[in-house]
């Protein structure tokens, strides 16, 4: 069967959440589809990254994007109405490219990553039949990030997750199958309106993320992530700022690293001689080995937190507040929760404190991991898309 995949990224390299999971996926389907992928990006691919796709989609089409067009989108959408999230990765030259992909590749199925990506498929027959990854309950992450925020910021942030609502709901029928990454994802969706969700959990490869045993621990405290990405720069601010240094009061030797592509000029600001702030690193796992508990202090934002998943894979305790422990359903004593400054410090000094109790912790996140989350585990709601009846009329109306 060919089943065509939009995304609003192209898959490599996995530096984003949205990009490790559409990879995966595409990883799972292409053992039965012929898959053709259309990923929009900033900047070509390199030769590497797309070979790689190559070996497992049939057909790789890169949709080149400027910056300043998404950026001039994006405020003409919310203008008219349509949220800026969506138009930022929308603009006719664009989809009228897509459009010709499509026509072209006549696809048995289409698999829309994110809402962002809805308005390629607008006008569309109705009887494509078509699947959609909401992954996250965006207007979920813009509704925190309101909570978050001040004045006019804090308007934005409002109105766009009014908007983020509606476009979440007004085109739900159109797609066959609904996907979302997590039950809190799933609740909040549901109760804006949109039916028949279908939960698609991120998974982690437990072969690449595991224990590295003769690996030089030189950190307490390890953060990663995509460090362009808000939630996870507050959290940064917020785990050297506020936590790690009460921390240092009583442990003066303490030290942290934060560690992730894209780093802004406030994180890198946080740099100094008990902070190192690396930015991308060829080979994340190095920064999760070189800690001693994984601290996440994240507040907003909406998902599954690969960086949880990952920590633990590699046996690497964990502590974060309860919106990321709740995504990933695993026992409280499992994934440790905070959620205020306090918290964190306690559990922060009572782990460091204690290796026995670490390393017995480390254990068991992996074992829980390696039971709930491996990839293949987690995509197996995928097989929902085949249609031997759509492959026989297609094949049928070739002979005509």
């Amino acid at each position: 069967m060919k089943l065509l995949v939009l995304s609003s990224r192209f898959p490599l390299p996995l530096e984003k959440g949205d990009k490790l999971r559409i990879y995966h996926q595409i990883k799972y389907l292409s053992r039965e589809h012929d898959i053709v992928l259309i990923a929009l990006s900033d900047d070509i691919p390199q030769k590497n990254w797309m070979e790689e796709m190559q070996q497992l989609c049939s057909s790789v089409y890169v949709v080149k994007q400027s910056k300043w067009r998404s950026i001039l989108s994006a405020v003409q959408s919310f203008a008219r109405g349509i949220p800026a999230s969506v138009g930022y990765f929308s603009h006719d030259q664009w989809q009228s490219k897509v459009s010709r992909i499509i026509a072209t590749e006549r696809p048995d199925w289409i698999y829309v990553q994110l809402v962002r990506m809805v308005p390629y498929i607008l006008k569309l027959d109705k009887d494509q039949r078509m699947a959609i990854d909401y992954m996250d309950a965006f207007s979920l992450r813009a509704l925190r990030r309101a909570d978050q925020s001040r004045g006019v910021e804090a308007w934005f942030w409002k109105n766009e997750a009014r908007l983020l609502q509606q476009f979440e709901t007004a085109h739900q029928h159109r797609f066959r199958h609904r996907f979302i990454i997590s039950e809190t994802d799933m609740h909040h969706l549901a109760n804006v309106g949109v039916e028949h969700l279908q939960l698609l959990k991120n998974g982690v490869d437990t072969q690449y993320f595991e224990p590295q045993r003769d690996s030089n621990v030189s950190y307490d405290l390890v953060f990663v992530g995509n460090m362009s990405y808000h939630p996870n720069i507050q959290a940064a601010k917020y785990l050297v700022q506020e936590i790690a240094r009460s921390v240092r009061s009583v442990l003066p030797e303490l030290r942290v690293l934060i560690a992730g592509a894209d780093p802004t000029r406030e994180v890198l600001a946080l740099k100094n001689d008990w902070v190192e702030v690396t930015g991308y690193m060829e080979d994340i796992r190095n920064a999760y080995a070189s800690g001693k508990v994984f601290v996440a202090p994240i507040f907003s934002g909406s998902g599954l937190q690969n960086k949880i998943l990952e920590a633990m894979a590699m046996e690497i305790p964990c502590i974060t507040t309860s919106i990321v422990a709740d995504s990933i359903g695993a026992p409280d004593w499992l994934v440790q929760r905070a959620n205020d400054k306090e918290a964190f410090c306690d559990q922060i000094g009572a782990l460091l404190s204690d290796e026995i109790s670490r390393a017995k912790l480390g254990r068991q996140a992996r074992v829980f991991v390696s039971e709930q989350f491996g990839w293949n585990q987690c995509c197996t709601p995928l097989d929902a898309l085949s249609s031997q009846e759509s492959t026989t009329v297609r094949k049928g109306m070739e002979h005509k």
